[in-house]
C-alpha cells in the first residue's frame, strides 16, 4: 500500500515539475528597458549602462537603457509607473524620486503606491565645488563671501529635488546664506557656465567634478559623504566643513511598476545583485564615483523607500519648500 501511494506521487509530482520549471523560467520573456529618468551621459545614465550590461549576460536578454530627462525627472518616472507591470521595465530611482511628488504639483505617481522596488545599487558623493575663478579655498571662505554679497551668488541647480539641489539648499539654511538658483536639465548642461564663473557654485556628483578638480578650473570644498573619498583625500567632508547638518546621501535603486508579479522581481533581484559583486562593475562605477551597496533584497528596497519618502515629506515642508 505504501509503496503505491509513493509510485503515485512521484507520478503526480513528474507530470507537475515540467509546468513548474516552465513557469519558473518564463521571466524574462524578451529584452528589458531601463528608463534613467536623466540626460544621456550623467552619471545616472551611465550607472545604469555599466549595471545593464553585466545584468544583461547574467539574465541572457538584451538590456536598452532609456534616458528620458524632463520635468525634475518625473517625465521618465510617468512611463514607467504606467508601464506594463511585466517585470519588463524598470526605472533607475535616485533621491528625485521620493523628493518630486512633494515638491511638483500634479505628479501622477506615488513614490510607495505607484512601485515596487527590486534592489538597492549604489550611493554617490557629491562634491561642493565653485569655479576657481572666485578665488576662494574653503567652504567656510565660500560662506563669508556669500553673506557679504547677499542674493548676488547663484548655484547650479540641476533639477528639483535632486541631492545636489537639497544639499545646497539646507547649506544655504544652516550657513545662513542667500544663493539663486539657476536651473538646467540635468548637470551636463550646466557645466560650461559653472567652468566660466558665470554660475558660483554648485553640487557635483564626484566624477563629474573630477577631472576640472585636476585641472583646476574647479575647487572643491566639501564632500558630502560619510567620511573622506579616496580620489580627493584632502577635501573634507561637510560635517568637517563645520555644517553636517546640510548632509543629503545621494542612492540608486531599481524599481518597477506596481504589481510586477514577485517571481520577476525574486529573478530581477538576484541579477542585479549578482551585476553589482562583479569586481569589473564595482571598478567600473568607482570610477565613476560611485560605490556599490551590499547584497539585499527587494523588501529591504522597499523599505528604504518608504523610509526616505516620509524623510523628504517631513523635511522639505519643515524647510519650506512647496510644490510648484
Amino acid at each position: 500500500m505504501f509503496m503505491r501511494t509513493l509510485s503515485c506521487l512521484m507520478v503526480s509530482f513528474a507530470a507537475i515539475w515540467p509546468a513548474a520549471f516552465a513557469h519558473a523560467q518564463s521571466y524574462p520573456t524578451g529584452p528589458i528597458t531601463i528608463v534613467a529618468p536623466f540626460p544621456a551621459g550623467g552619471t545616472p545614465d551611465l550607472v545604469a549602462r555599466v549595471i545593464a550590461d553585466k545584468a544583461s549576460s547574467i539574465m541572457g536578454v538584451p538590456m536598452v537603457v532609456e534616458a528620458k530627462p524632463g520635468g525634475q525627472s518625473i517625465t521618465g518616472t510617468t512611463t514607467v509607473a504606467n508601464a506594463r507591470p511585466d517585470g519588463h521595465t524598470w526605472l533607475l530611482a535616485t533621491l528625485s524620486f521620493v523628493t518630486s511628488p512633494v515638491l511638483v504639483k500634479g505628479v501622477s505617481w506615488d513614490p510607495v503606491k505607484s512601485f515596487r522596488g527590486i534592489a538597492q545599487l549604489a550611493t554617490a558623493p557629491v562634491v561642493a565645488v565653485v569655479p576657481a575663478s572666485l578665488g576662494v579655498t574653503t567652504l567656510r571662505d565660500f560662506v563669508a563671501k556669500a553673506k557679504q554679497a547677499p542674493g548676488e551668488l547663484n548655484y547650479l541647480m540641476p533639477g528639483v529635488g535632486t541631492s545636489m539641489h537639497l544639499n545646497t539648499e539646507m547649506l544655504k539654511k544652516s550657513a545662513g546664506i542667500d544663493l539663486f538658483a539657476i536651473p538646467y536639465k540635468g548637470t551636463p548642461l550646466g557645466m560650461p557656465e559653472l567652468l566660466k564663473g558665470k554660475l558660483s557654485f554648485a553640487m557635483l556628483p564626484l566624477s563629474t567634478a573630477l577631472p576640472y578638480l585636476k585641472d583646476g578650473k574647479l575647487t572643491a570644498l566639501a564632500v558630502v559623504a560619510p567620511e573622506r573619498v579616496s580620489e580627493i583625500p584632502d577635501v573634507p567632508t561637510l560635517k568637517e566643513a563645520g555644517f553636517p547638518e546640510a548632509q543629503v546621501l545621494s542612492w540608486y535603486a531599481m524599481v518597477a511598476p506596481a504589481g510586477t508579479p514577485d517571481e520577476a522581481v525574486a529573478v530581477a533581484n538576484k541579477a542585479l545583485n549578482q551585476a553589482i559583486a562583479d569586481p569589473g562593475v564595482k571598478q567600473r562605477l568607482r570610477d565613476l564615483g560611485v560605490y556599490v551597496t551590499q547584497s539585499n533584497t527587494a523588501a529591504q528596497t522597499d523599505t528604504l523607500l518608504r523610509g526616505e519618502a516620509e524623510r523628504w515629506k517631513q523635511t522639505l515642508r519643515a524647510m519650506n519648500l512647496q510644490a510648484q
